[in-house]
């Protein structure tokens, strides 16, 4: 007796998701696969830090100097560049503690 396959949920406006069928590539008959973790380059993460950053900047001196009208416009870039100074300096600080973790394993 076969079961039949759950039918994928659609997640809709959430990001574009396949569902839950898609998930680790499960389907009817299929075997369970690893689940595959994300890629993150660092480099680029900081790159990006870095451009909210500038970008706070520019609109700070341009409050300043009168060219920018809409406070908020400023408001909302300095917040998004003190979330990713703080969420780098948490990544910064737990590869950190990793590699401690690791330099104290003994062989």
């Amino acid at each position: 007796m076969a079961i039949s396959p759950v039918n994928p949920i659609g997640l809709g406006d959430f990001g574009g998701f396949g569902g839950v069928g898609s998930i680790g590539g499960l389907s009817g008959g299929a075997s369970v696969k690893a689940a595959q973790t994300p890629t993150v380059d660092f480099a680029e993460a900081l790159g990006k830090v870095q451009g909210s950053i500038d970008q706070a900047d520019e609109l700070s001196r341009q409050l300043a100097t009168g060219e920018l009208t809409d406070i908020h416009q400023y408001t909302v870039a300095a917040s998004k560049a003190q979330l990713g100074v703080q969420l780098t300096v948490a990544m910064r600080n737990q590869m950190l503690s990793a590699f401690q973790e690791i330099m104290r394993m003994q062989i």
